[in-house]
C-alpha cells in the first residue's frame, strides 16, 4: 500500500474534519497516543493543528476511509472503513474524526496490535513493536509507578495487562498503571511515554 501519511495530512491540508461519529468511552487524547482497554482492545488518536482556509469535511474523511479501506484489504479483510455491530473487527476502522478550537482528531480502532504496528506510519504513532496480553512470567527488570523498587514475583501476581512496546509514544491505560521499565516516563496514573527502544507497562485491569 502507498503510504498516505494521514498525520501529515491533517497537519498540512487545514480542512474542517466533519464529525464521524462519537469517541465515547474513557479515551480523550490530548496528543498523538495509544489506548488499551482492561481486556486488551486498542485505539490510536492522531491529534495535529490546524490552520488556514476551512473546507468541508467531506473530501478528506473520504480520504481517510479508503486509506483504511485499502489497508484492511490488504490484511485479507473486508474493503470496509468501519466496524459494524455483529460482525467481526476490522484490522482498523474509523471511530471519529472532528476538528475542534484549532485541533484535528483522528481515532481508530484496531483488531490486534500487529494493525496498530502496520499502520504506525498513517496514523503518525511511531511504534515499530507492540503485544499487549495477560502478565505472566519472564518479566524484564521492573519499578512501580511511582519509581520504587518492585518485585518481579509480585508483578508476576498482579493479575494486570502487560503491553510491551518499541518506539517513543505516549500510552494511556483504561486501568491504573502499576508497574514500568526504567526510561518510562509516567504522566498521570493512567498516561506513560515511552522511550526509543523497547519498555514494559503494567496496568490493573
Amino acid at each position: 500500500m502507498k503510504k498516505a501519511k494521514l498525520a501529515a495530512a491533517i497537519l498540512t491540508a487545514g480542512l474542517a474534519l466533519g464529525a464521524c461519529s462519537g469517541a465515547g468511552g474513557s479515551f480523550q487524547p490530548t496528543e498523538n497516543s495509544i489506548y488499551v482497554t482492561a481486556d486488551g482492545q486498542l485505539s490510536t488518536a492522531t491529534i495535529e493543528a490546524v490552520s488556514g482556509e476551512s473546507y468541508t469535511g467531506e473530501a478528506f474523511t473520504a480520504f481517510v476511509e479508503q486509506a483504511v479501506c485499502t489497508f484492511n484489504e490488504e490484511k485479507g479483510s473486508a474493503s470496509k472503513a468501519r466496524n459494524e455491530e455483529g460482525q467481526a473487527k476490522l484490522p482498523a476502522a474509523v471511530r471519529s474524526c472532528t476538528i475542534e478550537e484549532g485541533k484535528a482528531s483522528m481515532i481508530l480502532d484496531y483488531g490486534d496490535a500487529q494493525s496498530v504496528v502496520d499502520f504506525s506510519e498513517e496514523s503518525g504513532i511511531p511504534i515499530t513493536s507492540l503485544t499487549v496480553g495477560p502478565v505472566g512470567s519472564g518479566l524484564p527488570a521492573l519499578k512501580k509507578a511511582d519509581g520504587s523498587a518492585a518485585d518481579s514475583g509480585e508483578a508476576a501476581g498482579s493479575g494486570g495487562m502487560m503491553v510491551e512496546a518499541e518506539g517513543a509514544v505516549t500510552i494511556q491505560t483504561e486501568g491504573k498503571i502499576l508497574y514500568i521499565t526504567d526510561g518510562v516516563t509516567v504522566v498521570d496514573d493512567r498516561t506513560v511515554r515511552t522511550p526509543e527502544g523497547k519498555s514494559t507497562v503494567i496496568f490493573k485491569k
